[in-house]
């Protein structure tokens, strides 16, 4: 594990009893035996109707869904990973970012005891969360002083259920990784890599320092907003925030064009400055955690995949964005193998020729026609043909790029992303001579 994915001190997940392990593996199973069955009906129809593939798809999102919050989390991560798994795959487990349930709370959550906290309920008596993810939900509450605060609540019984789930998942991926097909692949560094990182979405202290510091970066960005933190009133089990009125998702249409460029160049400058000056990188930035508010304003809330680049790894992002703005490719391919992990087949020359002709193919091209996710996906591509692997520190910075990709172009496709970039590149590498523009 890297210090880029800041890990605990401590490995949480391996104290976990072997009872639990052994009655939570035969739970699974029986679960995967009712899936396979389930899918070989799906097979059936799809054949006859030629929708196969949609429908496994739609088999394989339900099936995670009913493994549990752990699996959920796990795949949203993979579906990051588009240098292990298949692009079709990818996009099949970024289903998994909508539609969580949400869980109404019927009582007095425990976590609240004593810090009179007053979640709003309605005329039943049941609090509703005004945000649901599978590992915490988000509700609205009053704050003895009268403040509007959100209270951010694990999920019942999540913690315990999360460190059973992801001890199976890295003891299984053990298991496979002797099998001769997966000889070579990183497969237990990613898992544990990806554990870890679910795992700390649970540390709710870990976030609210995440949040405060998030906060304090980007005032210096013009129109970005970051919820304050409440420390006074939170604690592990319960994250306490400034409540942000308005937050919904909204379309493209329901913005003027100056309103919508406004908001996605503060969004991007935003970005810039965590990736090549700060080195704190929100890493989930899709709509459920990043809204556009009518003034053209951007809320950024939601801290927990957040990670933390050491000053080696962010200088090297820093080079390799710098000189894919400038078509040097076989420069990006240097910095590429500096950090990845070859299999037992890689073909170093022949990714470094692959790649430089991708850096040089875009480097020509107008903003318009940039395609980020497409140049992502064409990168992990090359590297998993030629048996390269990425290292985490160098996948998460993309990552949190690639994940921005799909708002900025539907809002304002006009926007430059390279040229956005230089003045935060200049000053990531060459000092505070070269200062971003307000």
């Amino acid at each position: 594990m890297n210090a880029a994915t800041v890990p605990p001190p401590a490995d949480p997940l391996a104290a976990v009893p072997r009872r639990a392990l052994a009655v939570r593996a035969a739970t699974l199973l029986l679960l995967l035996l009712r899936g396979a069955a389930a899918l070989a009906a799906q097979t059936a129809v799809g054949i006859l109707r030629r929708d196969m593939r949609t429908r496994r798809d739609r088999w394989l999102v339900d099936l995670v869904t009913r493994l549990g919050p752990a699996f959920i989390k796990a795949a949203q991560l993979l579906a990051t990973r588009a240098d292990v798994l298949p692009p079709r795959l990818c996009a099949a487990f970024a289903r998994l970012y909508d539609g969580v349930r949400p869980a109404p709370l019927a009582a007095e959550a425990g976590e609240l005891r004593d810090s009179g906290l007053v979640l709003d309920r309605g005329s039943d008596g049941v609090a509703r969360p005004v945000a649901a993810g599978s590992i915490a939900c988000v509700y609205r509450a009053t704050a003895p002083d009268g403040r509007r605060v959100a209270v951010k609540l694990r999920r019942p019984e999540v913690a315990r259920r999360l460190a059973v789930d992801l001890e199976l998942m890295r003891r299984g991926t053990r298991l496979a990784a002797r099998l001769p097909q997966l000889r070579g692949l990183p497969a237990v560094a990613v898992v544990d890599q990806m554990t870890q990182a679910v795992h700390g979405q649970l540390d709710f202290v870990r976030e609210a320092r995440f949040l405060a510091e998030f906060r304090a970066n980007m005032a210096q960005e013009s129109g970005l907003r970051v919820p304050a933190v409440h420390p006074e009133l939170g604690h592990d089990g319960a994250l306490v925030m400034e409540f942000m009125e308005g937050l919904r998702r909204r379309e493209p249409h329901e913005f003027p064009a100056g309103v919508r460029e406004r908001a996605v160049l503060s969004t991007l400058r935003g970005i810039y400055r965590m990736l090549f000056i700060d080195g704190l990188v929100h890493c989930d930035l899709h709509p459920g955690n990043l809204y556009f508010l009518p003034d053209g304003d951007v809320v950024l809330v939601d801290a927990g995949f957040t990670v933390r680049l050491d000053e080696r790894t962010r200088r090297a992002f820093a080079w390799f964005f710098l000189q894919m703005t400038v078509g040097d490719g076989k420069a990006c391919a240097q910095i590429v193998l500096s950090t990845a992990t070859p299999g037992p087949r890689a073909d170093t020359d022949g990714f470094t020729r692959e790649l430089t002709a991708l850096v040089e193919a875009n480097s020509g091209v107008s903003a318009a026609d940039f395609d980020l996710v497409t140049f992502g996906a064409s990168l992990f591509d090359i590297q998993r043909r030629h048996d390269l692997y990425a290292a985490p520190e160098f996948v998460f910075p993309l990552l949190s790029l690639l994940v921005l990709e799909g708002t900025v172009r539907a809002f304002a496709p006009q926007v430059d992303f390279q040229k956005e970039a230089g003045p935060y590149l200049m000053k990531a590498v060459f000092g505070e001579a070269f200062q971003p523009a307000a």
